[in-house]
């Protein structure tokens, strides 16, 4: 459930980092795509695994309790 949150929050945290810079550079849809979706990659993979994790790492910590 907590890479799910992550990609998730991945998601929109690329989205939004996409929409808030400037694209003056990119003159065609194609360009843009090349531009978001490596980025829209690696931003989910890291919310994912960051999230997975802390997940973890809680867990563990409530086991030894």
């Amino acid at each position: 459930m907590a890479a799910v949150l992550g990609f998730v929050t991945g998601v929109f945290v690329a989205t939004i980092h996409h929409i808030s810079h400037d694209h003056a550079g990119y003159t065609t849809p194609a360009a843009l795509v090349e531009h978001f979706v490596p980025r829209l990659i690696a931003t989910v993979t890291v919310c994912a695994l960051l999230s997975a994790l802390a997940a973890a790492i809680h867990n563990r910590l409530v086991q030894k309790r």
